[in-house]
C-alpha cells in the first residue's frame, strides 16, 4: 500500500509540474502579445501596448488605449485573454468594430496579424513572437520620444494633455500646466557653440522629466522651451513642482568638453479651471506667466 501511495504522489507531482509549465508558457505569451496603432490620428500612430491585462480601446481618456478619433465610441471594444487565446469584443459602439474588414457580431478569437478597425483607426494584433513585439516597442519609442531630451514627443504630449484635460473636466479635479524656458541660451551658444547648447537642452529635459514624470508629463515644446501638465494639482501644488525643477536646474553642474556653464530656467504656471477651461487658453495663460517671470528677472516661477 505504501508503495502505491508513493507512486500516486509521484504521478500527481508530474501532473502539477506540467500544469505549472503550461501556466508559465501562457503567461509568457500574454506578456509578448501587443496592440499597435497602424492608422488613425497622427498623435496615435505607432502607439504600442502590451496585452498583459484586458485592454479597452476608445475615445475615453481613462481607457487603457485611448484614441483620438471622433468616429470612435468612448468605450469602443475590448481585447482580453481567455483560455489559450486573445479575444476581441465590441462594446456596443456606435459605428461598430471590424476585424480584417468583417463586422464583429460576437466575441472573436484573434490571430497574429489580425487588424481591428474602429472609426478611422486600424490597430494590429501583433504576433506573440518576442522579436516582432520588441520591434514594435522600439518603433513606438522612436516615434514617441524626443531624441535629444528623452521626453515624450510633442505630438504624443499634445494628445495626452487633451486626454488629461478631458479627465479633469469629467472628474472635476484641477490640472496644473507649465511653460518652461531656458534663460540666456543664445549667449551660451554664441560663446561656446551649439553642441554646448544642445547638451544643456538635453540635460534640462532630463531634469524636468525626473521631477514631472511620476506626476504628469512633459515635452520639449520647441527649441529650448518646454511644456508640462500635472493632473490633480491646483496652482499652488503646480508652483511647488515648478520651483523644484527651477532649483534642480540652478544646482546642476552643466559641463561639455571641459566647458562649464550655469544656465537658469524661468517657469510660468496656470491651472484648470481658474485660468481657463480649454487646452489652448491654459497654455496661453502659462506662457503669459512665463513672460512675467522673464520680465521680473528670470530664474524664477510666476503664476
Amino acid at each position: 500500500m505504501a508503495t502505491r501511495r508513493r507512486r500516486t504522489l509521484a504521478n500527481e507531482t508530474i501532473k502539477l509540474n506540467v500544469a505549472d509549465v503550461r501556466d508559465a508558457i501562457a503567461k509568457a505569451q500574454r506578456k509578448q502579445a501587443s496592440l499597435v496603432v497602424l492608422q488613425g490620428s497622427e498623435s496615435d500612430l505607432g502607439t504600442h501596448v502590451l496585452l498583459d491585462k484586458p485592454i479597452t480601446l476608445g475615445r475615453d481618456p481613462r481607457v487603457e488605449l485611448p484614441l483620438q478619433d471622433d468616429g470612435i465610441s468612448r468605450r469602443h471594444c475590448r481585447v482580453s485573454f481567455e483560455g489559450e487565446h486573445y479575444f476581441v469584443e465590441d462594446l456596443r459602439s456606435t459605428n461598430g468594430t471590424l476585424v480584417n474588414g468583417d463586422p464583429l457580431k460576437k466575441k472573436r478569437a484573434l490571430e497574429p496579424g489580425d487588424r481591428i478597425y474602429l472609426g478611422g483607426c486600424v490597430v494590429k494584433f501583433a504576433h506573440s513572437d518576442a522579436l516582432e513585439v520588441g520591434y514594435h516597442a522600439q518603433m513606438d519609442t522612436l516615434v514617441g520620444t524626443d531624441d535629444l531630451t528623452g521626453l515624450v514627443a510633442k505630438r504624443r504630449f499634445d494628445a495626452a494633455y487633451l486626454r488629461a484635460l478631458d479627465t479633469a473636466r469629467a472628474v472635476r479635479r484641477p490640472l496644473a500646466v507649465m511653460m518652461l524656458d531656458l534663460d540666456g541660451l543664445k549667449a551660451i551658444n554664441d560663446r561656446h557653440g551649439h553642441p554646448v547648447g544642445a547638451h544643456i537642452i538635453a540635460e534640462v529635459g532630463k531634469l524636468i522629466g525626473g521631477v514631472v514624470s511620476p506626476k504628469g508629463a512633459a515635452c520639449r515644446f520647441g527649441g529650448d522651451e518646454f511644456a508640462a501638465f500635472l493632473p490633480g494639482m491646483a496652482k499652488p501644488e503646480g508652483k511647488e513642482v515648478a520651483e523644484t525643477i527651477r532649483t534642480w536646474v540652478a544646482r546642476h553642474r552643466f559641463e561639455k568638453d571641459g566647458v562649464i556653464v550655469k544656465p537658469t530656467l524661468s517657469i510660468g504656471v496656470s491651472a484648470f479651471p481658474e485660468d481657463g477651461r480649454t487646452a489652448d487658453l491654459l497654455l496661453r495663460r502659462a506662457d503669459e506667466a512665463l513672460y512675467r517671470a522673464k520680465k521680473n528677472g528670470r530664474d524664477r516661477v510666476h503664476t
